[in-house]
């Protein structure tokens, strides 16, 4: 099978999915949690890693190029010089087993005492702090730089990143 590169139109990425899997293609579409502040909550919502793509696969040859660039959701797929190139199926199998059952990317990295982090979802969302402590194998203790003081906070490891 090959995987080819489909530009879709601005929020569509759903639509696009749905009318490709209607036709019998496969589709690719990682995705990662995104953490949006409104009205003094937080909110989570899996938004994809590519915002305005994603990818196709198929066997078939030769692809039906008009039928896809067609599809609803779709503005057309990616060529190089006007060719239509596959993606190394190594990038496509290397993302596919970063993502959980639901296509969202999981972390790869283990986190451990004194590592730099930064928080990716909640209340300290974008905050690059230093892990204090391992408290189980869900959560650690935090030191957040805030006003020039050092905080501790607790923080689930599901919701940072390693920084290297």
């Amino acid at each position: 099978m090959n995987w080819y590169l489909l530009q879709t139109k601005p929020n569509a990425h759903s639509i696009a999915r749905e009318h490709l899997k209607r036709q019998g293609f496969n589709v690719f579409l990682p995705l990662i949690i995104k953490t949006t502040r409104k009205h003094r909550k937080f909110l989570y919502a899996n938004v994809p890693l590519f915002p305005g793509y994603l990818f196709m696969g198929s066997a078939a040859n030769p692809i039906p190029w008009k039928s896809v660039n067609g599809t609803k959701g779709v503005t057309r797929a990616v060529t190089l010089d006007g060719v239509y190139r596959p993606v190394s199926i190594h990038i496509i199998n290397g993302l596919q087993s970063r993502c959980d059952d639901d296509g969202v990317i999981q972390m790869l990295d283990d986190i451990v005492t004194a590592d730099r982090i930064k928080i990716e979802r909640g209340p300290f969302a974008e905050f690059v702090c230093t892990v204090d402590q391992i408290k189980d194998d869900q959560r650690a203790w935090v030191l957040i730089d805030i006003h020039q003081q050092q905080k501790r906070a607790e923080v689930s490891l599901d919701d940072v990143s390693k920084i290297t």
